[in-house]
């Protein structure tokens, strides 16, 4: 059981009032985390091999409130204090993976919106990585020449010349050195590494270039940045790409088959190493993966790469490109609700009164009234729990029988027999 007391106040209370949401929080995650064991170890492999030059792209599938966000952030963080860079963005109606409003573009912009680092780990980390970098070549090379600073910075950069746009890319970055001798708030160089430019001619007039980052090479600007930060002294990047089941929605196929088709070259392309220092997650439930009329089954070119193998039969597999995060078992819930206890209790500084017997009678409640035990999500149990204690909490005179005990069991179901056959408390 996690020590409720060695954890930093401001840590805890942000954590349970998100929690109390049901909203994933962005820290303390560690706290709280159950099961999912091998869904990790997968990820801290896919990790070490990042840094190593390689990369790994995945699909994350799970229902909502299963634990998708929770694991998302959860590595997320991992790999920030790992010297990793992060990139996360929802795909939403205006931020897909291509499309004919900019959509592809706007995903860009919010994936380096929300760059991230260890130093700065709600994002906006861009400024703070190119300036780190450009401050410790200066401290390196000397500050008294501005033209030995340059030769040394083209120099460094020369690493990326295999790269498309890479000729580009290098002018942009000594344009945006050069403003920093300057107090513009307007920095092009600054809005073109955003992404935000959106007509050739302006980015040609302010910055000397005939190339934006747009929905058709979007995906080529990630690659170098995977390979700059590298030079910039980073382990790698790692991005995430939540809501995918926004592409299974949309109405027109001709549209969906474009968002597929433009999944798949990024998958063929990390998995066959044509990327460096770069890593994938896509997220999204399962009928955005499996459904074979809209999902990504539909698309055969990506159903072959994406089906279980002949021999997995129902057994996990946690190798593949595709992660099942599968419902936490009876076990498993019974120590996340020990821990929101403890951690509750710590929080308000108070007793709730709630023991592991009273534990075990709530869940087995909460299991007799649902449908299935498939059907109870990570979120629900922990937001009503938390609404449990609350509720117990402002009402004086209120007792946990006569809120949990006393509430109705399906006749036909016996509560002792769904939970707990075989757990050892």
């Amino acid at each position: 059981m996690v020590d409720a007391k060695n954890i930093p106040k401001r840590t805890l209370i942000t954590m349970m009032n998100a929690l109390s949401s049901g909203v994933v929080p962005r820290r303390g995650l560690e706290y709280i985390a159950v099961g999912r064991r091998k869904e990790t170890e997968t990820f801290v492999s896919d990790l070490a091999d990042t840094a190593e030059g390689g990369g790994a792209f995945r699909f994350i599938s799970g229902r909502f409130g299963n634990g998708k966000s929770f694991m998302t952030q959860m590595i997320r963080n991992y790999a920030m204090d790992r010297k990793f860079v992060v990139m996360d963005a929802d795909l939403a109606i205006n931020r897909r993976l291509t499309g004919n409003k900019r959509e592809g573009q706007n995903t860009f912009m919010e994936l380096v919106r929300n760059m991230a680092v260890r130093a700065r780990p709600d994002g906006g980390a861009l400024e703070l990585i190119l300036q780190t970098w450009l401050d410790s070549v200066a401290e390196e090379t000397g500050k008294d020449s501005a033209a030995k600073m340059e030769k040394e910075l083209r120099n460094r950069l020369s690493e990326l010349s295999d790269m498309t746009f890479y000729q580009d890319f290098v002018k942009v970055v000594l344009a945006y050195w050069w403003s920093l001798s300057t107090e513009d708030e307007d920095n092009p160089a600054l809005r073109w590494l955003k992404g935000e430019y959106t007509m050739k001619s302006e980015a040609r007039r302010d910055l000397g270039v005939s190339v934006i980052i747009d929905d058709s090479n979007w995906y080529d600007f990630i690659k170098m940045w995977a390979r700059f930060v590298r030079i910039a002294g980073y382990s790698g990047l790692v991005v995430f790409i939540d809501e995918g089941v926004i592409l299974y929605k949309l109405p027109s196929k001709i549209s969906r088959s474009n968002n597929y088709e433009r999944l798949l070259t990024m998958f063929n392309d990390i998995m066959q190493g044509k990327s460096s220092y770069l890593s994938m997650y896509v997220c999204g439930t399962p009928d955005f993966i499996e459904d074979q009329n809209r999902g990504l089954y539909s698309y055969e070119a990506l159903r072959s790469r994406l089906v279980a193998g002949r021999y997995e039969n129902g057994y996990d597999n946690y190798l593949g490109p595709v992660i099942n995060l599968r419902p936490l078992t009876n076990e498993e819930v019974y120590v996340l609700l020990q821990t929101l206890r403890d951690l509750y209790e710590q929080r308000n500084g108070i007793s709730t009164g709630l023991t592991d017997e009273m534990l075990e009678t709530y869940l087995r409640t909460v299991m007799s009234n649902s449908i299935s035990s498939e059907m109870i999500t990570p979120r629900e149990i922990t937001r009503d729990f938390i609404s449990l204690m609350d509720t117990l909490r402002q009402n004086e005179g209120l007792t946990f029988d006569k809120l949990v005990r006393e509430r109705k069991v399906s006749a036909d179901i016996n509560p002792d027999d769904i939970l707990f056959d075989d757990l050892e408390i």
